[in-house]
């Protein structure tokens, strides 16, 4: 939250980055637009109800009674006075009170006697009502019709200082009995501590349908939304704390809850009713009276850390000063009095805003931008509100007036909220820039993969080719070129006879037959390749005279069977079954598969003469001397990472010779 006032002055675009000018501008038009109504809330009194203004009294003294209001009207003390016309709103300035005058010395009673309106003589109509604007003292006040108290605070235990001062006064009239003129007398009772004089606003005496509006007008001018703006205030403050608890440096929002918090004790007793107060009185006035100094400190501490700046010595100072302010005026009885310390907390507070506003304006305003500048405003604002409000509390201007400083609290608010604004509109817009960049980034590398799995599978294309060529080539060269030399070198030697060029002939086409199969196998299957062998040399066999008995059972598939391996299982399988015809003279023929020891076996047996020689050893032994057919076996089986040997009944005829093949379920390591 540091420096997010000034953020948008750093290459931003304003009208992207925080709120836009015109709604700025229509939030401070409706906030002056808000104070001038308050300002000029004694206007609009005057023009209520004209004929029901009452705009003059008959003001009367009465020393030497106490606080308490008697229900009747003392007739013979205030007869023996004599009364002084004044005209309303009047008020009785304040003085110096003697030493003794304390609050337990005796009041200031004066009584104003309010003429009925000429309009309401003899008024037999709907209820009526007295309407007060405001009145105020240190004291408590009270309301006689025809000599008979309807009214009056203090009468449940409320203080005298804390007096709902602020709030309008409302007396609705006791109803006349039939044929009973309407009230011939009114008269207003306050009692006031020496010394601090009372003022009184002017009235109004009405039907109640008549005066109510402006009544419930006033009250929430008055009462009302100060109520509601230093609640919505201080639920701001709860939501500040809250983000600060996660995001322990970002000290602004700890500010902006101290603030608040400031803010609404100090506020309190404008919306006061006349009930007791929760904690002891000196206490209450205790905390009234701090919190407007460190509301300054609080406010003014928030504006240096949303610019991102620091004034070491002076913030020092401020805090430590109104930190002894604040023990200094502490209600203990082994502490000055209070009454004493008045003064002292009362400059104290004036010196936090007059430091707050200047210092803090003039960094607001720097920030450059449109809500630091309307942070300056609500900040300069402090100095003519301040002023206002001492004129009415010393009783300088009308009593009409309305209190004006509390709500300078909206200031604050629109400026939270413009802060808050700004972040969640720019975090937003940085999750978006962030996301179309990660999505220009991904489409890029997507056409960079797709670019090179083009280029890779073109590659492997490329190479699957040429090693398809040099196996094609190096078949062709052993098989069928190898056959066609050899009939070739028997032809030019007149060695070769019809019948042996017709053998040479279907060798040659037998193996490419079996270089086809290869190529036409595309999946893992065993059997699938068996068949396809027992399909090409099933007529040679026969030719032969030999008996093909087929054994086979399913195997698990090879997932590394693909042409190059095919061929090499059925060139195995081809040589084993030419040796059978060409050497052992069997008569019958045995393939066989079956799964064995993590391989999958297939097995030849013959019923021919046994073989002669090391036959046993394993297709990886180098102690071979058999021909250079049986090596090609045995090289083809290590090249598929297969095992090869043979098994012969050695001496018994008949027996004949078993081939066994065995190939490994997993892809050998090549």
């Amino acid at each position: 939250m540091a420096s997010c006032c000034n953020s948008g002055s750093r290459g931003q675009r304003p009208s992207k980055e925080g709120l836009r000018p015109w709604m700025l501008a229509v939030a401070l038009v409706l906030w002056l637009t808000l104070w001038l109504l308050l300002a000029a809330a004694p206007a609009q009194a005057q023009g209520t109800q004209p004929d029901r203004r009452i705009g003059e009294a008959v003001l009367l003294h009465q020393p030497g009674v106490g606080w308490d209001a008697p229900a009747t009207v003392p007739r013979g003390e205030l007869e023996a006075t004599a009364g002084e016309s004044v005209a309303l709103p009047h008020a009785r300035p304040r003085s110096v009170a003697e030493p003794d005058e304390s609050l337990t010395a005796q009041p200031q009673v004066v009584w104003y006697r309010l003429p009925v309106p000429d309009a309401l003589q003899g008024w037999s109509g709907a209820a009526l009502a007295l309407y007060l604007p405001r009145w105020q003292t240190i004291g408590n006040i009270a309301v006689y019709v025809d000599g008979h108290r309807v009214h009056g605070t203090g009468i449940h235990g409320g203080s005298r200082v804390w007096n709902s001062f602020n709030r309008p006064l409302w007396v609705q009239l006791p109803a006349m009995a039939p044929g009973t003129p309407g009230p011939r007398e009114v008269l207003l009772r306050m009692a006031s501590q020496p010394g601090v004089g009372g003022a009184l606003s002017a009235a109004w005496m009405g039907p109640v349908p008549e005066l109510l509006p402006s009544y419930r007008l006033r009250t929430w001018m008055q009462v009302d939304l100060l109520a509601i703006v230093s609640a919505v205030y201080l639920a701001l403050g709860l939501m500040a704390l809250a983000v600060w608890c996660v995001r322990r440096h970002d000290t602004p929002y700890l500010l902006f809850f101290a603030a608040s918090l400031a803010h609404g004790l100090r506020t309190v007793h404008f919306t006061l009713g006349d009930q007791p107060l929760l904690l002891p009185e000196a206490w209450f006035g205790w905390l009234t009276l701090n919190a407007l100094g460190w509301s300054m400190v609080f406010i003014y501490l928030f504006i240096l850390r949303i610019h991102g700046q620091r004034r070491p010595r002076l913030e020092r100072g401020m805090l430590v000063l109104q930190s002894v302010t604040s023990v200094a005026t502490l209600p203990m009885p082994w502490l000055l009095q209070v009454d004493a310390m008045l003064p002292l907390a009362t400059a104290v507070a004036l010196l936090m805003l007059a430091v707050a506003v200047v210092s803090g304006s003039r960094v607001a305003w720097s920030a450059g931008t449109l809500e630091g500048r309307l942070l300056a405003v609500w900040m300069l604002l402090f100095i003519p509100t301040g002023v206002h409000d001492l004129l009415l509390q010393n009783y300088v201007l009308d009593m009409g007036h309305v209190y004006l400083a509390p709500y300078t609290s909206i200031g604050a608010l629109a400026t939270f909220l413009a802060i808050g604004y700004r972040k969640y509109v720019g975090a937003i817009r940085a999750v978006e820039e962030a996301n179309a960049e990660l999505e220009r980034r991904l489409v890029a590398r997507e056409a960079e993969l797709a670019a090179s799995y083009r280029q890779l599978s073109a590659l492997e294309r490329q190479q699957t080719l040429d090693a398809e060529r040099r196996r094609l080539m190096q078949e062709m060269h052993d098989g069928i070129g190898s056959s066609l030399i050899s009939a070739l070198r028997m032809a030019q030697g007149s060695q070769l006879t019809e019948a042996d060029m017709a053998r040479v002939l279907t060798e040659c086409i037998e193996d490419l037959k079996l270089s086809i199969d290869s190529l036409e196998h595309a999946d893992t299957d065993l059997l699938g390749l068996l068949a396809a062998l027992r399909f090409r040399l099933g007529p040679r066999l026969q030719a032969a005279g030999l008996t093909l008995h087929w054994r086979v059972e399913d195997v698990p598939p090879l997932p590394w069977l693909d042409p190059q391996s095919a061929l090499h299982i059925l060139r195995i399988l081809q040589e084993v079954l030419t040796n059978i015809v060409k050497h052992s003279g069997a008569r019958t023929i045995e393939i066989a598969t079956g799964t064995q020891a993590g391989h999958v076996m297939v097995w030849v047996r013959d019923d021919g003469q046994p073989y002669a020689g090391p036959l046993q050893a394993h297709a990886s032994s180098p102690e071979r001397t058999a021909g250079k057919g049986l090596a090609n076996v045995r090289s083809r089986a290590m090249a598929i990472g297969g095992e090869c040997r043979w098994q012969a009944a050695t001496g018994v005829p008949g027996q004949g010779n078993t081939f066994e093949l065995g190939l490994p379920l997993q892809a050998p390591v090549r």
